[in-house]
């Protein structure tokens, strides 16, 4: 025992160290197993390893230097058990297993890629219960688990836990009598075994559980984390490349693990035997001195044996490492995908779908002896074919962001050639940040925000002189780039033009002055950067959607759905028909089933599920968002169908529209596609031709074959137009190719077979675009634009020769089709030009605006999605932490408004009632609605203040608000209280400042209404106008409801106005968007390229009689509080215009009030 006493005499003094420190280390052992568990790696290493231990050493608490509470709370032994029982082998998933087994309340687990719950599965084996609340009568199995003692596991918990389930989750348990204890469920009283354990498990990823559950469960987060997949992903590639070397890894782990234990336990049989040992008789006790022999010899070779397995272990990892760059491109991939159901709900995937996919791809790849090359090989392979599944499923809007994500995933990590990585620029790309309030040399041609955005572009290393330049320099070189049709394809002036050999730093100039070409820009800087960028840009881009399906159709297996996310138009019944025709000879009711989900379809697509599983058909249940209930119990029956093992044959379509009712677990185990309806007017149009076939076409008069054409590209406009945004339509309709089939049907019963020369045009009009049309149409701004076409293209002139683009003059012409044959019409739907937004008789600026919004919002959800602080270039980082911006954001906008509140009592008070006007009501109303956003502003910043401080805990309320003001965005409660805007915040808090100053102005001086009032800076602006009625009635003694605004734009700007108007108000604060005003003959013109908005004059706006006769010249202008219109309508104003007022209509031309940062 040589050898012994010395290990022993070692291990009795650290003992007594211990003894001492047992307190500390049992504290800080404690607090990690209460409290750490739902962080992630980062913050919790931060907690005990900084706050917690630092806290022990200065409370003066006893501490063994170093102490690692895993460590304290499992042995060595324990964590290789757990690893043999499947438990991944990362530090996280290790930190997770030591708190399960250690925590004395429920452990809840969040473990949306259920490593977790297999491993306690493989864990507790058949010992355990399994339920899930979707169940039938699970509440008696949860009882009958309590009664016997037994291990329970609740799968799939949602936010909510069944309040039934109230006094278990509390422990609620009542002593009977000296050992028997009972417990209350659902009124009624049970026994209650000490020995039952509950364990819960949740596959939300980000759960929010009310702080009851917290404090009676312990949270565990059991998300797989990057290292921790990567490590699993290494696995699977060696095990699938080099077999035998996965193997040798997985016996040595197994044995060094067994070793572990085998040596713990012999030395707890030694110190056991020795002390049931008689001291005076040790030396004749032979089982004892054999015993201990044997104990040294197996202790001896275990000790060779470890050493050995070390010098394996070192040379098997040496192997495996060639493969690590392949398994961290695995890991990459897996959380870029999984990000992706925060911009749509059904991007949905699991990590087992993941992982097949994984495989597939290994399977694909071309076989090479170079393990380096292979390693390339299989990167490339496994990016492409994750890629193609992923993309396969998105929406086209979408599919950008996903190939940006990845992009600038592996930017940011240096591993693209070409470019180097800059935080700060990238930052930029990302956010856009921009000056506010700068004066704009420039503003003659570049709009005030661009302008911000050059100056915040000029502080970042590199562009110190870009300002200058674009000032000073070369302002009409830089105005001509500005001005090009593409100016990503052309060369910067002076020396900018070297930006050409770096790219991204070229595409942070034109998310400076040309955002509206920033999508196309950006995607030719991903084909490319991008290795084989093309192939990602462009993926599936030269195949039918029958191709897709077809290559899908090969992944898919009989526990596999393909999930069809439906857009408007899309229909992808008939190509599985025509795919299962030529595959299976598909034959409905044979061995196809096809259920449209409704009420009382539920009992029917059971049915057909069932014969298909046992029989091997083909089963297609669509619309299944319907019926988001019954949604639950298809998850269910899937589940039972994937462990009964289906007919191989067996296969489910399953159709939805984007619909958050739809359960992650049918979502994650799915392929899905979209089909969406092809984009731009001449894929519309060529659709819309298509429906009417040759046969028909031919048999029909050739009047009604020159109205279909016109229905035709009356139905495309439609459908098209509503990429323009608020320019298009005030709402969205759901138009569908059954309109134009119905409009057809219509008009073929009214002039087929009839004799009268004279067509009814004034009948077709009222048809198609009050009941067809129309019957969408719940705007009546909407329904006018659509009465206008209607007139433009339903006359006389439609017969012979009609111009097919509305009021172009001439800068675009494409005119209707002569009366002829089937094939000339197609000919000539392909003669029609490049889109333009002049097809629309809207102003080429219009796309601009459209394509502005669409990388704004493209960019939004990148910010959301990455996070755009990613690697800031600043040394202090926590100078950049959300957090600290948040805090200084708060401290600021609280110093700007803390002293803002109106005496609108005190005013009130001092005013008589004859002094008290409808204009002075008015002032005092809008005084009330800025003290109550400016007292919730004050409220909220100042208990947000508190939370920073750690004297008020952070609520959900406190934790978005820090969000939003990090993020640059509008807090939702002051939205709700405050006046329609759609500014930025930092460009808010300005206008707030803005119209508190109107109002400092009048309260100063209630009796004198401003001479010039902005309506803009008011939060209701209809009550001014309605003020003016007010008077009118009053002075000309006339009823209030047959009074209307009129406006008559005078030639002077606010400044010039020295007294007020003699008749009603002068107002200002009014912008004219999709045309512009010309003073000099004081009418509506066309406006100047990219100009989006133009200032009107000072407008008078008085009261009058409503009149019936309606003015040739005068364009009924809608006006609206924000560029996003509809629900924020204002007024109708009248303006003089020399064109038909019905080209303003189509043009879509408004007023605005508050333009934000245009």
């Amino acid at each position: 025992l040589a050898d012994e006493y010395q290990r022993w005499t070692g291990s009795v003094k650290e003992l007594k160290a211990l003894q001492q420190m047992l307190i500390g280390n049992c504290l800080l052992s404690s607090a990690f197993v209460g409290y750490i568990s739902p962080f992630s790696m980062k913050l919790r290493a931060e907690l005990w390893k900084t706050v917690w231990t630092n806290d022990i050493a200065e409370r003066g608490i006893p501490v063994t230097k170093g102490i690692d509470p895993l460590k304290v709370l499992a042995t060595e032994a324990d964590i290789a058990g757990w690893q043999n029982e499947g438990l991944p082998s990362d530090r996280i998933s290790v930190e997770n297993a030591a708190v399960v087994t250690s925590c004395s309340r429920w452990p809840l687990m969040i473990d949306p890629q259920l490593q977790g719950v297999k491993w306690i599965k493989q864990r507790l084996g058949e010992d355990l219960s399994i339920l899930q609340f979707t169940m039938n009568s699970w509440l008696q199995k949860v009882i009958f688990s309590i009664q016997m003692g037994g291990q329970l596991l609740i799968e799939a918990v949602g936010q909510e836990i069944d309040p039934i389930l109230e006094p278990v989750l509390s422990r609620a348990v009542i002593k009977r009598g000296r050992n028997a204890a009972i417990i209350k469920i659902a009124g009624e009283e049970i026994d209650y075994d000490s020995n039952f354990q509950l364990y819960l498990q949740s596959k939300l990823p980000n759960p929010h559980y009310r702080p009851e559950i917290a404090a009676q469960c312990t949270i565990i987060n059991f998300i797989v984390t990057p290292e921790g997949l990567e490590d699993q992903i290494l696995a699977m590639v060696v095990n699938v490349e080099k077999p035998e070397l996965e193997q040798d890894k997985q016996e040595l782990v197994r044995k060094q693990n067994e070793y572990k234990v085998t040596l713990s336990q012999l030395e707890d049989d030694l110190l056991s035997q020795l002390s049931a040992a008689d001291p005076s008789t040790i030396l004749d006790n032979l089982p004892l001195i054999e015993g201990l022999e044997k104990t040294k010899a197996t202790s001896k070779e275990i000790a060779v044996q470890v050493a050995q397995a070390q010098i394996t272990e070192v040379e098997i990892n040496t192997s495996r490492e060639l493969y690590r760059p392949v398994a961290a491109e695995g890991s990459m991939l897996f959380f870029l995908i999984i990000q992706l159901c925060f911009i749509e709900h059904m991007y949905q995937y699991s990590l087992e779908s993941f992982v097949s996919f994984l495989y597939k791809a290994i399977d694909r790849t071309e076989a090479t002896d170079d393990l380096a090359e292979r390693s390339k090989r299989l990167i490339s392979m496994i990016r492409m074919t994750i890629f193609r599944w992923v993309n396969r499923g998105l929406f086209e809007d979408h599919k950008l962001i996903f190939c940006a994500m990845l992009t600038f995933k592996l930017f940011a990590q240096n591993r693209l050639v070409g470019e180097d990585y800059n935080a700060a620029y990238f930052n930029f790309l990302l956010r856009a940040p921009f000056v506010v309030g700068a004066e704009n040399p420039l503003e003659d041609w570049l709009p005030n925000k661009n302008w911000g955005l050059v100056l915040k572009l000029s502080e970042l290393e590199g562009f110190e002189n870009f300002t200058t330049n674009m000032e000073k320099d070369a302002p009409s070189r830089f105005k001509e780039w500005f001005n090009e049709l593409t100016p990503e394809d052309a060369k910067l002036p002076l020396d900018w033009k070297r930006l050409d050999q770096v790219p991204f730093q070229k595409l942070m100039v034109l998310r400076c002055l040309r955002p509206d070409r920033m999508c196309g820009a950006l995607a030719e800087w991903i084909r490319n950067i991008l290795p084989n960028g093309r192939d990602y840009m462009d993926c599936d881009g030269s195949s039918s959607f029958r191709q897709i399906l077809q290559n899908s159709f090969e992944d898919s297996t009989s526990t596999t759905p393909i999930f069809f996310i439906l857009s408007p138009g899309a229909d992808p019944v008939k190509e599985v028909e025509a795919m299962g025709k030529s595959l299976i000879g598909l034959q409905l009711g044979s061995n196809y089933w096809n259920v449209a989900m409704g009420q009382g379809q539920d009992v029917i697509a059971m049915a057909k599920l069932d014969i298909g599983h046992r029989e091997g058909h083909w089963v297609m249940l669509q619309n299944i968002h319907l019926m988001p209930k019954w949604c639950v119990e298809l998850e269910k029956k899937l589940d039972i169908f994937a462990v009964e093992n289906s007919h191989p044959n067996f296969r489910v379509f399953l159709s939805a529209d984007p619909s958050n009712g739809i359960p992650i677990g049918i979502l994650e185990r799915s392929i899905k596609l979209t089909n969406e309806p092809p984009q731009g007017m001449l894929a519309n149009l060529r659709r819309s031709f298509a429906l009417f076939s040759k046969e028909d076409f031919e048999d029909r008069d050739t009047k009604v074959k020159a109205i279909l054409f016109a229905l035709c590209h009356f139905h495309s406009l439609m459908l098209e137009r509503k990429k323009f945004g608020p320019m298009g339509y005030n709402m969205k309709y759901p138009f569908s190719s059954g309109d134009l089939r119905d409009s057809a049907q219509v008009l073929y019963n009214y002039l087929e077979g009839s004799t009268s020369v004279k067509i009814p045009w004034d009948d077709l009009r009222y048809i198609f675009g009050e009941i067809m049309y129309g019957g969408h149409i719940v705007d009546d701004w909407d329904r006018r634009m659509c009465e206008k076409y209607l007139l433009y293209f339903m006359r006389d002139e439609l017969l012979d020769e009609i111009e097919m683009v509305p009021y172009a003059d001439g800068k675009l012409s494409w005119l209707s089709p002569q009366p002829g044959p089937h094939e000339r019409y197609l000919e000539h739907i392909e003669t029609m030009p490049a889109e333009s937004p002049l097809f629309f008789g809207m102003h080429p600026n219009a796309e601009i605006n459209f394509r502005t919004v669409q990388c704004d919002r493209t960019f939004d959800t990148l910010v959301m999605l990455i996070g755009g602080s990613g690697g800031s270039s600043s040394d202090d980082d926590a100078a950049m932490s959300p957090m600290v911006i948040a805090e200084n954001t708060c401290s600021e906008i609280l110093e700007e408004v803390l002293e803002k509140k109106f005496a609108t009592d005190d005013t009130a008070r001092n005013l008589s009632d004859e002094e008290k006007g409808p204009y002075q009501f008015v002032f005092l109303q809008e005084c009330e609605y800025m003290n109550g956003l400016v007292f919730e502003m004050v409220r909220g910043l100042q208990e947000l203040q508190l939370g920073f401080k750690g004297e008020l805990t952070m609520s959900e309320v406190m934790e978005d608000l820090a969000h939003s003001l990090y993020s640059e965005k509008l807090p939702t409660w002051w939205v709700k209280l405050g006046f329609a805007s759609t500014r930025p915040l930092k460009s808010w808090r300005v206008n707030l400042q803005d119209r508190c100053a109107q109002l400092d102005d009048w309260i100063a001086e209630p009796l004198n209404i401003p001479k010039v009032v902005d309506i803009s800076r008011l939060f209701n602006p209809q009550s001014f106008l309605t003020a003016i009625k007010q008077l009118t009635c009053q002075s000309q003694k006339l009823e209030l409801d047959k009074l209307q605004v009129f406006t008559e734009v005078t030639k002077r700007d606010a400044k010039q106005v020295d007294a007020e108007s003699k008749e009603g108000a002068f107002v200002t604060g009014m912008f004219l968007e999709g045309a512009r005003w010309d003073s000099t003959s004081n009418s509506l013109e066309d406006s100047r390229p990219k100009e989006m908005f133009t200032a009107m004059p000072v407008i008078t706006c008085k009261a009058g009689l409503q009149s019936e006769k309606q003015d040739k010249n005068v364009y009924m202008c809608p006006t609206y509080c924000v560029p996003t219109r509809r629900p924020y309508f204002v007024f109708t104003a009248q303006l003089r215009t020399k064109a038909p007022p019905d080209k303003w209509v189509l043009a879509g031309v408004a007023m605005i009030l508050d333009i934000g940062g245009a």
